[in-house]
C-alpha cells in the first residue's frame, strides 16, 4: 500500500470497521442521506451558476455533479463484483476531472435516478458480503465492499463541500 497522510489512513480505517459491521442495509441511510445532501446543494442551481468558477483548478458545479455521477456508477458496479467474491471491473472509482456536458437539469435528474439504483443495488447485495476480495482506491487502498460502499457517502458529503465552496466564491452568480 502507498504511504497514506493520517486523515487518510483515520477515513480509511473508519470505512473498513464501519462496513464489517453494519449490513449494507444498515448503511444504507447514511449513504443515501449524503446523496440527498448532494441533491438539495445542487437544487435550484441555473446553469449559469453551475458552469461558473473562480479559479481554474477549481470544478464547477456541473463538473462535481458529473464526477459524482461516474463515480457513483463506478463504485456500484465495483461493491456488486467484489460482495459477492468477484474480480473488480477495471474502471476508476474516483475518476479525474472532465467537462460537464449535460445540462444541470438533466444531471439533477440522473443524481435523483442515481440514488435511487443505490436503493435497487443494496437489495441485491449479499447480506453476508465477501470481504476477502478488495478494490483499489487511490487515497484510501484497498477497499472491501463494506468499505467501499461507505466510501461513496464520504465521497459525496467532500463533493457536498466542493459545491458550496463555489456557492461562497466571490463572483458566484446571483439570481
Amino acid at each position: 500500500m502507498t504511504t497514506m497522510d493520517e486523515e487518510a489512513r483515520r477515513v480509511r480505517s473508519y470505512l473498513l470497521a464501519q462496513g464489517e459491521k453494519y449490513a449494507f442495509t444498515e448503511l444504507w441511510p447514511r449513504l443515501i442521506a449524503a446523496r440527498l445532501e448532494v441533491i438539495a446543494a445542487v437544487d435550484g442551481v441555473s446553469q449559469e451558476q453551475a458552469d461558473f468558477t473562480f479559479d481554474p483548478e477549481e470544478w464547477s458545479i456541473a463538473e462535481v455533479v458529473h464526477h459524482v455521477l461516474t463515480s457513483s456508477a463506478s463504485v456500484a458496479s465495483t461493491i456488486e463484483a467484489i460482495a459477492s467474491g468477484h474480480e473488480p471491473p477495471e474502471r476508476a472509482i474516483d475518476p479525474p476531472r472532465e467537462a460537464a456536458t449535460l445540462s444541470i437539469a438533466v444531471l439533477r435528474e440522473r443524481l435523483t435516478k442515481d440514488a435511487l439504483a443505490w436503493c435497487a443495488l443494496t437489495e441485491r447485495l449479499p447480506t453476508s458480503p465477501n470481504l476477502d476480495v478488495t478494490a483499489p482506491h487511490p487515497i484510501f487502498g484497498q477497499l472491501h465492499a463494506g468499505g467501499l460502499y461507505l466510501f461513496q457517502r464520504v465521497h459525496d458529503l467532500d463533493h457536498v463541500g466542493q459545491i458550496s465552496k463555489n456557492k461562497n466564491a466571490p463572483g458566484y452568480p446571483q439570481e
